[in-house]
C-alpha cells in the first residue's frame, strides 16, 4: 500500500514538472513572439514614417510649382484680354502650364501591411486608424490630380496640336488660333490648380498629422 502510494505521488510530481515545463516552455515561446512582433512592428513604423515623409516633401514642392502656375495662367488671361496678338512671351507660358506635377506616393510599406495581414501588429487602435485614414485620403489627392492631367491632355494638349500654326512663330507672332478658346481653357486650368493646391495642402496636413502619431510610439 505504501509502495503504491509512493508510486501514485511519484507520477503525481513527474506530472507535476511536465505540466510546468510545458507551462515555461509556452511563456518563453509566447514571450519571444511577442518580442519579435515588436521589433517588426518597429519597423514597420518607421518605414512608414520614411515614407510619408518622403510623400510630404513631394507635395510641399508640388505646392510651390503649383502657386507658380496659378500665378502664370492668371498672366496669360491678363496677356489674352489685354493684347491676344502681341506678346510673345504667352508661347512660353503655354509650355510651362503644360508641364504637370506628379505624385506617387510611397505605398510599398503600407500595402505590404495590409496584404500580409501583417495590419493586425499595430495593436493600437487609434494608431490603426490614423495610418489608414492617411492613405485613405491619398485617394482624394489623386483623383485631383487626375482630373489636372486629363484638362491638360484632353483640352489644352488638344488644342495646341489642332489650334496652332507654329510656323507663325518664326515671323514673330503668336501661333494660336483661337484665342478665345485657349483663353476658356486658361481659366478652366486655374480652376483646377486651384482645387490641386487645396489637394495637396490636406495631403500635407495628413502627412503632418499621421507623422506626428507614428513618432509618438
Amino acid at each position: 500500500m505504501k509502495m503504491e502510494r509512493k508510486n501514485i505521488g511519484y507520477v503525481l510530481r513527474e506530472i507535476l514538472i511536465v505540466i510546468i515545463g510545458i507551462t515555461i516552455a509556452f511563456s518563453m515561446n509566447k514571450c519571444s513572439d511577442s518580442i519579435k512582433n515588436n521589433s517588426v512592428r518597429k519597423e514597420y513604423i518607421m518605414n512608414l514614417i520614411g515614407d510619408i515623409s518622403t510623400d510630404r516633401d513631394v507635395l510641399q514642392a508640388n505646392l510651390i510649382a503649383i502657386d507658380k502656375k496659378i500665378e502664370t495662367c492668371n498672366e496669360m488671361i491678363a496677356i489674352l484680354n489685354s493684347d491676344p496678338d502681341g506678346k510673345l512671351q504667352l508661347f512660353n507660358m503655354v509650355f510651362e502650364v503644360l508641364d504637370y506635377e506628379i505624385f506617387n506616393p510611397e505605398s510599398i510599406t503600407y500595402s505590404t501591411l495590409i496584404n500580409s495581414g501583417d495590419m493586425k501588429l499595430i495593436n493600437d487602435f487609434g494608431l490603426k486608424k490614423a495610418i489608414q485614414g492617411h492613405y485613405t485620403n491619398y485617394e482624394y489627392v489623386d483623383d485631383i490630380y487626375q482630373k489636372h492631367l486629363a484638362l491638360i491632355r484632353d483640352y489644352l494638349g488638344n488644342y495646341m496640336i489642332n489650334n496652332a500654326d507654329y510656323d507663325e512663330v518664326t515671323k514673330g507672332r503668336l501661333p494660336f488660333l483661337d484665342k478665345t478658346k485657349l483663353k476658356n481653357i486658361i481659366r478652366a486650368l486655374t480652376t483646377t490648380l486651384l482645387e490641386k493646391k487645396e489637394a495637396a495642402r490636406k495631403g500635407i496636413d495628413s502627412c503632418d498629422s499621421v507623422l506626428t502619431v507614428l513618432r509618438s510610439y
